[in-house]
């Protein structure tokens, strides 16, 4: 039976895991990036203390030497609580070996984690499981979910670019405007420029609930930031019910390959 888990949208964490869920995924303030909420080692500290439930802290920020002291502070004291670390940077791979830290890693790479080589490389250096990239096809999912447990993003905005670069603050800049808002649209896309940089996000929500059964994967993951709340709290109601419906969702490429062709040139 599939696992639910959930990034919030709130800090308050007990309203989620009231819910008939099994766990939550919470980004790690200053060492992750493409959220909503983010919370401080104390703060997961004192939720894994009152609750059974999984608990992932996503770590997904490129590091620059800067963050070295802080992230290895950080996953020391992660290494004493019962968590899963998501990860994209392999900086976590090598702290974890070489301190002996015994972290249960899950890669977390959003668009390059889309093979099964990949996956079976990880898997064979002890990371036993994937946060797969919804960049490809059902089929090429449940090809990769018999050699790797996977978790997959099955409701919420896809981040589909990111830059380190701070891009709404340089481009108000060079139009003499200023910045009053975090989060801005162009076309309906939407543009979040954060500490660590500026995410431009999906300009609809992806929502497998009518797919769920049909995928090859361990755990399904709903992320919150930028839903409505009292919307958001519906649709945890739902998946947990496996509430199907007729309607028509946006899916991404989970039924339509990305197909590449050079033009020909004379």
């Amino acid at each position: 039976m599939k696992k639910i888990l959930v990034i919030p949208n709130s800090k308050n964490v007990d309203i989620y895991l009231d819910k008939d869920i099994d766990g939550v995924i919470l980004p790690l303030e200053h060492l992750a990036v493409n959220s909503e909420c983010y919370f401080s080692i104390e703060d997961i500290k004192n939720i894994c203390q009152k609750t059974d439930k999984e608990i992932c802290v996503s770590i997904n920020k490129v590091m620059e030497n800067k963050d070295l002291a802080l992230l290895e502070k950080c996953l020391i004291t992660l290494s004493k609580m019962n968590v899963k670390v998501l990860f994209y940077d392999l900086s976590i791979v090598n702290i974890n070996k070489r301190l002996g830290l015994g972290l249960d890693l899950v890669i977390y790479q959003d668009h390059l984690n889309v093979s099964i080589y990949t996956n079976l490389f990880y898997k064979n250096r002890g990371i036993g499981c994937s946060f797969i990239s919804n960049d490809i096809t059902m089929d090429e999912i449940n090809e990769i979910g018999k050699v790797q447990s996977l978790m997959m993003m099955c409701y919420g905005y896809l981040p589909i670019f990111y830059s380190r670069r701070y891009l709404v603050s340089n481009y108000l800049s060079f139009l003499n405007r200023e910045k009053k808002n975090s989060s801005y649209s162009i076309d309906e896309y939407r543009i979040v420029e954060e500490e660590n940089g500026t995410a431009i996000y999906s300009k609809d929500c992806i929502n497998l609930i009518n797919d769920i059964d049909r995928l090859n994967i361990d755990y399904v993951v709903l992320n919150g930031s930028y839903i409505n709340h009292d919307k958001f709290m519906d649709v945890i109601d739902k998946f947990v019910s496996c509430d199907k419906d007729d309607k028509d969702y946006y899916k991404g490429f989970l039924n339509k390959k990305t197909v590449y062709r050079v033009e020909d040139y004379e």
